[in-house]
């Protein structure tokens, strides 16, 4: 009986999902964590970035170009892309045998500007709504968003998260702007003064000839300045 070569064996199709998360109005009330979604058409729906591995590319090779042809910015080396896991469900894919390699990337609002697509509330197209996302991509989305919400969590830890781990804040910033980052991250309220005395050892306040710097605040008393330690 001849000998069966790797040729003769049945291979799905690799593609590389990106899940580029961002905390828009960083530091504000209205600040809020989304997810970059695109359109696509045949089929027709809500999609991440993402495209098939090319013949001899490597991973790293099509994460870049994904950056490159489909979202059109790049992120910086602070916040690297994050392998989340395989999706490998055989059906996941209506078009084809297909296996997923799946990235989370953090990145500051300011630097998806003119990044191609929409920044949606991760809440419109987790797993839970799963509104309109073509294949697994809600599923892709929902662990992207509870990957960073392990970072970000207060509960559950004796030890304190560092203050805005993914950088989504610009620095310096108030004790005030920070909370709202992290609000926004895990999706609930923290209380004031516990954040403030878990945050505070890990913070330097910004001086200026010996006198702390303060916020120009528009209304209220102007609060001190930080930088991550």
């Amino acid at each position: 009986m001849a000998r069966r070569t790797l040729d003769s064996y049945p291979r799905p199709g690799v593609t590389v999902d990106l899940a580029v998360l961002t905390v828009t109005d960083p530091g504000t009330d209205d600040a809020a964590l989304r997810v970059l979604v695109q359109e696509r058409t045949d089929p027709d729906g809500r999609v991440l970035p993402g495209r098939f591995l090319r013949e001899r590319h490597t991973i790293d090779e099509t994460v870049r170009e994904v950056f490159e042809h489909k979202v059109g910015v790049r992120p910086t080396e602070v916040t690297p892309p994050r392998l989340l896991r395989l999706f490998d469900a055989p059906d996941r894919d209506d078009r084809t045998w297909a296996i997923s390699v799946a990235y989370s990337v953090s990145m500051p609002e300011l630097e998806l500007t003119g990044a191609k697509g929409e920044l949606l509330p991760v809440d419109e197209v987790a797993a839970a709504t799963g509104r309109d996302m073509l294949w697994d991509h809600d599923e892709i989305v929902s662990a992207a968003v509870e990957s960073l919400r392990e970072r970000y969590e207060f509960r559950y830890r004796n030890d304190s998260p560092p203050p805005d781990p993914d950088g989504f804040l610009p620095q310096p910033f108030t004790l005030h702007q920070l909370r709202k980052v992290h609000e926004a991250v895990i999706g609930e309220e923290l209380h004031k003064d516990n954040f403030a005395r878990r945050m505070k050892p890990q913070l330097t306040p910004v001086t200026r000839g010996g006198e702390v710097v303060r916020s120009a605040a528009q209304r209220g008393r102007p609060a001190t300045l930080y930088r991550i330690a």
